[in-house]
C-alpha cells in the first residue's frame, strides 16, 4: 500500500530538505552536503527489508552511523514540518496585522533557529538511538481475573516480541535479553512474532542464544509480518532444526489449566476463523492466545482470557502513536479490555534495522503476572 505514496512522498522530502538546507547560514557546499545527509537518512528508512536488506551486506559500524542520520533526518523532518506550520500561520495571520510582518518572515527563514533545531535533533538522535540499542529494562505487568483458576494465582508470563535480532540487534545484545528473562524465572515464556530481519540462516549466530530460554511450562513462538517478508517456509525450517517451538493456528495444554493458542503468520486484516481455531475449550481452562497482531483482538476477545500481541512498536515515537493506532484497531501498546478478556500489546524488546531509534516509548521485556480479583 505505501509503495504507491513513494514518488510523492520522495518529492515532499527532498522540498522539504531543500528549505531545511537553504535556511542554514552557510556556504552553498555545506548547504549541499547536509541536503544530501537528510535525503539519505530518511531513504534509509524506506522499507526496502522484504527486497534488499542493505545493512546485512555492510560493516557493523556503518550501520550504526547511518541509524544516527536516519533518527537524525527523522526527527529533523517533523521539527521542521512543525516550524514551517507556524511560520504560515503567523503569515496568514500578517496579512490583517501588519505588525508581525517581519516576525512572520523572520521566523520562516531564521538561520538561528534553524541551527537550534538542528542541535535539539541531533542529541535526540544521539540518546534515542542509544537507549534503543541496550538491553530493554523489564516491565512488570499485573493482570486481574474474576474467573482465574486458584492453581494460576502469582503465574507469570514472560513476553518479548519484535526482537528483529541479526542485523543491527546482534548476539551480544539477544544474550542480554535472554539472561534478563531467565533471572525472573517466569512460568512461561513466548515471543509474539519478527523474531529477526532477514533469513534466519544468514543470522543463525545471533538468533541462538533463543536457545537457552527455558521454563517450567515451556517457551512458545508464534511469526509475525517479517518472517513472512525474508520466507516464511526457511523460518519454519530452521525452527525445525533449532528444536524451538513454534504455534501456527494450533493449541497446546500447559499444566495449571492453561489452554495456549498460537496464530498463523498472515497479513493482519485476513480472517482467522476463531472458533474452529479455539473449538470447545476445557471446563476451567484459561485460555492465552498468541497474535502478532493487536487487530483482531475484537474477534478472538469472546474466546480467550488473555491475548499477547506486539507489531507496533509502542508507534516508535510518542507523537506517532495516534497514527499507529488508526492502522491496528486502536491498540498501541498497554493493556487494553473486552467484556472480561484482556489484550497486552508490547512495545517491543527491539525494533526495526531501519528505524532503530524511539522517542519516549521504551523498549520492554514484558513480565506479566495473573491474579483473582477480589
Amino acid at each position: 500500500m505505501i509503495s504507491q505514496f513513494l514518488v510523492p512522498i520522495f518529492f515532499a522530502v527532498c522540498l522539504m530538505s531543500l528549505w531545511n538546507a537553504a535556511c542554514l547560514p552557510c556556504r552553498k557546499g555545506g548547504k549541499i552536503l547536509f541536503f544530501l545527509l537528510c535525503v539519505l537518512g530518511l531513504a534509509y528508512i524506506i522499507p526496502l527489508g522484504p527486497y534488499f536488506d542493505p545493512a546485512l551486506h555492510m560493516p557493523y559500524p556503518l550501520v550504526l552511523l547511518l541509524a544516527l542520520i536516519s533518527a537524525f533526518a527523522f526527527f529533523y523532518f517533523w521539527i521542521r514540518v512543525m516550524h514551517l506550520s507556524i511560520s504560515i500561520i503567523f503569515l496568514i495571520i500578517s496579512i490583517s496585522n501588519k505588525n508581525i510582518r517581519n516576525t512572520a518572515k523572520n521566523l520562516l527563514r531564521s538561520g538561528k533557529l534553524n541551527l537550534a533545531e538542528i542541535l535539539l535533533c541531533t542529541a535526540a538522535a544521539a540518546l534515542s538511538v542509544s537507549s534503543t540499542l541496550a538491553v530493554p529494562e523489564i516491565n512488570r505487568i499485573s493482570l486481574y481475573y474474576k474467573n482465574l483458576p486458584p492453581q494460576l494465582e502469582g503465574y507469570t508470563i514472560a513476553q518479548i516480541t519484535d526482537t528483529h535480532t541479526g542485523l543491527i540487534f546482534r548476539k551480544n545484545w539477544q544474550e542480554g535479553v535472554v539472561q534478563k528473562i531467565l533471572a525472573e524465572q517466569p512460568d512461561l515464556i513466548v515471543h509474539t512474532g519478527d523474531i529477526g530481519d532477514t533469513k534466519p540462516q544468514d543470522i543463525a549466530e545471533h538468533l541462538a542464544p533463543l536457545q537457552k530460554l527455558t521454563a517450567p511450562d515451556g517457551v512458545y513462538f508464534v511469526f509475525g509480518n517479517h518472517e513472512n517478508y525474508h520466507v516464511l517456509s526457511r523460518w519454519q525450517q530452521y525452527f525445525k532444526d533449532s528444536g524451538l517451538q513454534v504455534l501456527e493456528n494450533q493449541r497446546v495444554r500447559l499444566p495449571g489449566g492453561i489452554t495456549l493458542i498460537g496464530a498463523k503468520s498472515q497479513p493482519r486484516y485476513q480472517h482467522i476463523d476463531f472458533p474452529a481455531l479455539f473449538g470447545p475449550a476445557p471446563n476451567k481452562s484459561f485460555t492465552i492466545l498468541l497474535d502478532h497482531y493487536p487487530l483482531r483482538f475484537r474477534s478472538a476477545a469472546p474466546f480467550v482470557d488473555l491475548q499477547l500481541s506486539g507489531h507496533t512498536h509502542g508507534g516508535t515515537v510518542f507523537f506517532l502513536a495516534p497514527i499507529v493506532a488508526k492502522f491496528n484497531g486502536g491498540f498501541v501498546s498497554g493493556v487494553y479490555e473486552q467484556n472480561g478478556a484482556k489484550l497486552y500489546v508490547s512495545s517491543g524488546t527491539g525494533i526495526w534495522t531501519y528505524t532503530p531509534f524511539r522517542l519516549l516509548v521504551p523498549s520492554e521485556i514484558a513480565l506479566i503476572t495473573l491474579h483473582k480479583k477480589q
